[in-house]
């Protein structure tokens, strides 16, 4: 049983922005416009941002809850692992072309970050799919499924078995924020287990 996990999410203040005609077309389809995110069993997204490149290896694109990798970051994380346990789509820029080193993912398996504060947890009433909020000390709850070596966070971050962080040799100085998210048997936050209901597997 692992009894840590090492989280890694992005340090940039500066989210891309969608296209218009992208926006209007992902309401259209994958978007759920009561949260701001793809729906539930969406398994991967195209999208077309204003930005000429996205800031920093991870970052995300405002009003659609779509987390966006660096090519070259992710394949740190191993090639197999990424391509086993992400879902990949297409970026594009303000001219329509592909933005070859950047990426959309989804993963297979999403956790939820928990926290020891303020708290919240609700079911958005137009997918359906679970949406939670927490501040304090950050963990994990319950144990991630077994198995399982790399996950998608619900903050647009990436989640791997501590033992793996230790191997792959990523700082802080390489553009994320890393954190060790212990594994707790009670939750601090008074919630029950809430698990994901989005992908093509549940965490």
């Amino acid at each position: 049983m692992n009894t840590y996990y090492i989280h890694y999410t992005s340090k940039t203040m500066d989210p891309c922005s969608p296209e218009k005609s992208m926006y209007k077309e992902a309401k259209a389809n994958w978007l759920c416009t009561g949260c701001c995110s793809p729906k539930p069993g969406v398994q991967k997204v195209d999208v077309c941002i204003q930005d000429e490149q996205p800031d920093g290896p991870l970052n995300i694109v405002s009003g659609c809850g779509v987390a966006l990798g660096r090519r070259s970051f992710l394949t740190r994380f191993g090639e197999e692992r990424v391509a086993q346990h992400l879902r990949l789509g297409e970026v594009r820029g303000p001219d329509d072309q592909l933005v070859p080193d950047w990426v959309t993912f989804i993963g297979r398996h999403l956790l939820f970050v928990r926290g020891s504060k303020d708290a919240q947890h609700r079911v958005c009433s137009d997918c359906g799919q679970n949406l939670y909020f927490g501040m304090g000390k950050r963990y994990l709850y319950p144990q991630p499924p077994k198995g399982v070596d790399l996950f998608q966070s619900h903050l647009w971050g990436l989640i791997v078995p501590g033992y793996i962080g230790e191997m792959l040799g990523i700082d802080e100085s390489d553009g994320v924020w890393i954190e060790k998210l212990p594994v707790l048997d009670k939750p601090l936050d008074g919630l029950p287990a809430i698990v994901s209901n989005s992908g093509d597997q549940h965490a």
